[in-house]
């Protein structure tokens, strides 16, 4: 695991909702960055994580209590990594690396018992370090410090009895040649008893160095429940559904999904999500529709709810299928690629030829956002027609959406965006653009409709730049041409 590469999102959602998950200590975090997607390998497995995610979260949602605690014990936690390396070289541990220690373990205890005792079954076992606090607390008064107690060692308590008798009388004298004289074996009394000091942490490093196995499980352990009960509540958080894990060959079906990133901003502006619903089939599916339909939302949604099913997440969805894909790649020539120097159309290209080595020997979610944008309509439609006809032959499961007329792929699935409804009805009412935009934004729908058979993109950008006021003298031209 320690030599394997970050994985790296294949869209800008996924990063958002990885990077939105309740983790708080060094532990479930350091789990959010060792975790991979599965392979259509790993079926049995994934299958075993839902199923314990399944009850994590049936659990939660009756007891949300649960996960307030757990969360509340692991914002308390610190990295320790750092003190059991030392103790792994044979390094002898100073206080703060004891204290450290002792805290860790008295906080995984706490955990331990929070988690045994819910009932909730889960595929974790929690090693009992219960001995190891007591080792590290010889009066048997569980308090979250450290001291080198005179417990400890019989010698170091006589040393300093000593010293604080030496003290006493130190404030007692009364002339300065008796004072630097009992300061002077003040001092030999400390260096002593530093000397005892390090022999019992050397002591306390020989009997701590047994517990490494213990403490190594228990911070995979921390960082597995950590992330565990993370995809927990984000599936609580947001409306979700165990997905359904399916042979290569079947279609991906997707009933109402959201994407939780846009979903948020949405919320933040008193607006809903629309769901997206479609099948994604074995070979193309192609989205039409004009600009600002929503194409690419809808594809970014589908394309997230994948990649993180892959990753253990339960989907954002009502209902979600698919095949374990052994990648999720999303293609959106938005950008350019400035450190190569390509432009939006070039990068496009490589990434194709990139996910073409990758994909060979798997099956795959491919999803191209607007290919060849950037390029002329001319060559821009047939490059989109040879990109359909591509995934058609290579058996890729693959989403195009377009705003290109004149696309014809037979045995495609095809969707169109609904567009703009009531267009009669959305007239500028008013010289405010603000209630203009949001009014335009209100009859806009971004659902999705399945074609029977070819079907022509709306053409909604003439009423659209006619009711954002554009410039009477170029709408006058521009309805010419439209004639």
């Amino acid at each position: 695991m320690t030599n394997q590469q970050p994985y790296k999102p294949a869209t800008t959602a996924t990063a958002w909702v990885l990077a939105n998950l309740n983790l708080s200590s060094p532990y479930g975090r350091k789990a959010l960055r060792n975790l991979q997607p599965a392979t259509s390998q790993s079926r049995t497995l994934l299958e075993q994580k839902f199923d314990e995610l399944a009850r994590l979260v049936d659990f939660c949602r009756q007891h949300p209590q649960f996960t307030q605690q757990a969360q509340a014990i692991f914002r308390q936690l610190r990295n320790i990594a750092g003190s059991v390396l030392n103790l792994q070289e044979e390094r002898i541990p100073d206080e703060v690396e004891l204290f450290e220690i002792k805290l860790f373990a008295m906080h995984f205890c706490s955990l331990a018992a929070l988690v045994n005792g819910s009932g909730v079954r889960l595929n974790l076992t929690f090693d009992d370090l219960q001995a190891l606090v007591r080792r590290l607390n010889p009066d048997e008064m569980i308090i979250s410090t450290f001291h080198l107690h005179d417990s400890y060692s019989p010698e170091l308590k006589a040393i300093r009895n000593e010293k604080r008798l030496l003290e006493n009388r130190i404030l007692a004298a009364t002339d300065a040649a008796s004072t630097d004289s009992l300061r002077q074996l003040r001092s030999e009394l400390v260096r002593r008893e530093k000397e005892l000091e390090y022999k019992v942490r050397s002591d306390l490093g020989c009997q701590l160095r047994e517990w490494l196995p213990q403490l190594h499980r228990s911070m995979e352990t921390l960082g597995h429940f950590e992330l565990l009960l993370a995809k927990a509540d984000a599936a609580l958080r947001w409306s979700s559904c165990r997905p359904q894990l399916l042979e290569s060959s079947c279609e991906l079906k997707v009933v109402d999904a959201i994407n939780p990133q846009i979903s948020e901003i949405l919320k933040s502006q008193n607006k809903e999500f629309t769901p997206v619903t479609l099948n994604v089939i074995r070979g193309t599916t192609l989205i039409t529709g004009a600009n600002m339909g929503g194409k690419s939302v809808a594809l970014m949604t589908v394309a997230t709810n994948a990649e993180l099913v892959r990753l253990g997440f339960f989907a954002f969805a009502a209902e979600f299928s698919m095949p374990l894909f052994d990648y999720v790649c999303h293609i959106a020539g938005d950008g350019q690629d400035q450190a190569s120097g390509l432009s939006s159309f070039g990068a496009e290209v490589i990434q194709l030829k990139e996910l073409s080595e990758l994909a060979h020997p798997g099956c795959g979610l491919a999803v191209f956002d607007e290919f060849a944008r950037s390029t002329n309509p001319y060559e821009g439609r047939r490059f989109v027609q040879a990109l359909g006809e591509f995934l058609q032959q290579t058996g890729w499961h693959g989403i195009i959406a377009t705003h290109y007329d004149g696309i014809s792929l037979p045995g495609a699935a095809c969707y169109q965006v609904i567009g703009l409804r009531n267009k009669g009805q959305v007239v500028p009412t008013s010289g405010d653009m603000r209630a203009l935009i949001d009014n335009l934004c209100t009859n806009m729908d971004y659902r999705l409709r399945k074609l029977e058979g070819h079907s022509e993109v709306p053409h909604d950008a003439l009423h659209i730049a006619s009711l954002l006021n554009a410039d009477p003298r170029f709408l006058n031209l521009l309805k010419k041409l439209y004639d």
